[in-house]
């Protein structure tokens, strides 16, 4: 089972919690799983009127989203 098939399972409950500010997301593993995370979150962002590109930049900046690949 691929995390992202995971996630979108628990997706609603997963975006729920990201939109906590003591809530912190680490990605790590593959290259190439983060892209499916991203496509499972950014569903659920865009069905909550999010633009998934611009959250994720603000989690960055506040240090909340953290992705680490090889």
């Amino acid at each position: 089972m691929y995390i992202q098939n995971k996630m979108k399972e628990y997706g609603q409950e997963l975006w729920d919690l990201m939109q906590k500010d003591n809530t912190y997301v680490y990605m790590c593993g593959l290259k190439g799983m983060e892209s499916g995370i991203q496509e499972a979150l950014g569903g659920f962002a865009k069905e909550n009127g999010v633009e998934w590109s611009d959250f994720v930049k603000s989690m960055k900046k506040d240090g909340r989203y953290h992705v680490e690949v090889y």
